[in-house]
């Protein structure tokens, strides 16, 4: 190659040119790829994604995976209400349920089909362990199974989320779909997230808020302090002092600490937006 070559073509020619090891190749693009960083020939994290397709190919189960410690998990005894009102004020729409402990998962109960038994009154008070027909079958891998072929399968079988064991049979942690898929894209997915404002000022004393923004942001924003700490999130908040998940067509509100709480959107039974004003 030329050394007045374009960074393009002499990233082009490590593909299709003369026959190299494949670690060598593999070493070269990542080198054009800092050079291309450094120069701005990248634009946002186009880079890092391609960076991170190579890793890819190397990471294990256990590289990846939520720890057992940070799991958040559905205890069985939990009956349908008590499951829902926990669920809502998570982030997660998926949720491994165990017997005694997290070493003895059973299944996964989706948000979905929480909702779905908690408008069947008869099930409400019904603990989840008895309703399986609801609940996803949990899936296991050991820790040294490559994410590359764990997202195959995962993808085959339209399976979301896998628990991973360790050595002894013991719960190591968790993975879901997206957390593979974050293994390329997740960085340039969170730098479009810092851009979205949870929390929309609008006017003096009138903000736009989502339904799962937290209770301490808030907090800070409208000077108020939420009494009620079960609850870290606006949708369970709201939810909580309605007695009820809202539907779509229904217009609600709810006035605590001098502001009045609109709320403007519902999908899929949960709270979207809310519109704060001082009152």
């Amino acid at each position: 190659m030329e050394e007045g070559s374009s960074l393009w073509d002499r990233l082009m020619y490590n593909f299709s040119g003369e026959d190299k090891e494949q670690e060598d190749v593999e070493h070269e693009i990542l080198s054009l790829i800092q050079e291309g960083r450094e120069r701005g020939f990248f634009a946002g994290g186009e880079g890092e994604m391609i960076s991170n397709i190579f890793s890819y190919n190397e990471k294990k189960a256990e590289d990846i995976m939520v720890h057992r410690k940070h799991i958040i998990a559905l205890g069985s005894e939990k009956t349908v209400e008590e499951a829902l009102e926990f669920m809502l004020e998570q982030k997660n729409s998926r949720f491994p349920v165990y017997e005694e402990d997290i070493d003895s998962i059973i299944g996964i109960f989706h948000l979905r089909d929480a909702v779905k038994c908690y408008f069947k009154e008869n099930l409400r008070n019904v603990p989840i362990k008895h309703l399986k027909e609801y609940m996803h079958p949990a899936s296991f891998v050991p820790e040294a199974k490559s994410i590359d072929k764990l997202f195959k399968e995962m993808k085959l079988k339209k399976n979301h989320m896998v628990v991973v064991l360790d050595e002894y049979g013991q719960t190591a942690g968790i993975i879901a779909m997206e957390d593979i898929i974050e293994e390329i894209v997740g960085n340039i997915q969170d730098e479009y997230d810092d851009d979205e404002e949870s929390i929309q000022k609008i006017s003096n004393g009138v903000y736009i808020a989502d339904g799962m923004t937290e209770l301490e942001d808030l907090e800070k924003i409208l000077r108020i302090s939420f009494e009620n700490e079960d609850f870290g999130t606006l949708n369970g908040y709201l939810v909580h002092c309605l007695e009820h998940i809202p539907t779509e067509e229904e217009e609600c509100s709810v006035e605590y600490g001098g502001y009045r709480f609109y709320i403007i959107s519902v999908s899929n039974n949960l709270i979207e937006k809310v519109r704060i004003e001082k009152i």
